[in-house]
């Protein structure tokens, strides 16, 4: 009869596979989550339709509350634009600009965006020049826009910018 001999080599399945899970786990976890994708954010707004225009007078006369609302064409889709707005004119006669601190919501089948912007608005003789121009921030987005952040220039209705996802 021959003695079997149990070999120390036969231990070493345990730590293979050992091994193989610890470098699974490791390259899960050095994957994270993925690259935020940063994109170009073109917005445009095709009518601006006044759904309430009231000041908030006799306190303050001068400032207004304002919402309007409408249609956006944007390579994200087709939908709308909802805008709160303090529109607050100038304390001299005969000023025709105005302070605008405006809030909107643009909406499309897949989520939101919303944005912020405050700009000066004059004609054009008059600096800071045109009306409606001025640099918008992103601030917030739903669905598809989840966690949206960026950044851009809007002159009139037309929004310039990027976005990072």
């Amino acid at each position: 009869m021959h003695a079997v001999r149990i070999d120390s080599s036969s231990h070493w399945w345990p730590r293979a596979i050992a091994s193989v899970i610890a470098g699974i786990v490791i390259g899960l976890v050095a994957v994270g989550p993925a690259s935020a994708q940063t994109t170009p954010l073109q917005l445009k707004v095709l009518e601006f339709n006044f759904t309430s225009y009231k000041c908030r007078a006799p306190d303050q006369p001068l400032v207004c509350d304002i919402t309007a609302t409408g249609p956006v064409r944007s390579p994200l889709g087709h939908g709308t634009a909802d805008y709160t707005v303090v529109l607050t004119w100038e304390g001299f006669e005969g000023s025709p600009c105005n302070t605008v601190d405006e809030t909107t919501v643009f909406t499309f089948d897949t989520g939101t965006i919303t944005t912020h912007a405050v700009h000066r608005d004059c004609p054009a003789t008059i600096r800071p020049g045109p009306r409606i121009m001025g640099s918008f921030t992103v601030v917030g987005g739903t669905g598809a826009f989840e966690g949206i952040m960026g950044s851009g220039h809007q002159v009139g209705l037309v929004y310039h910018g990027e976005m990072t996802l």
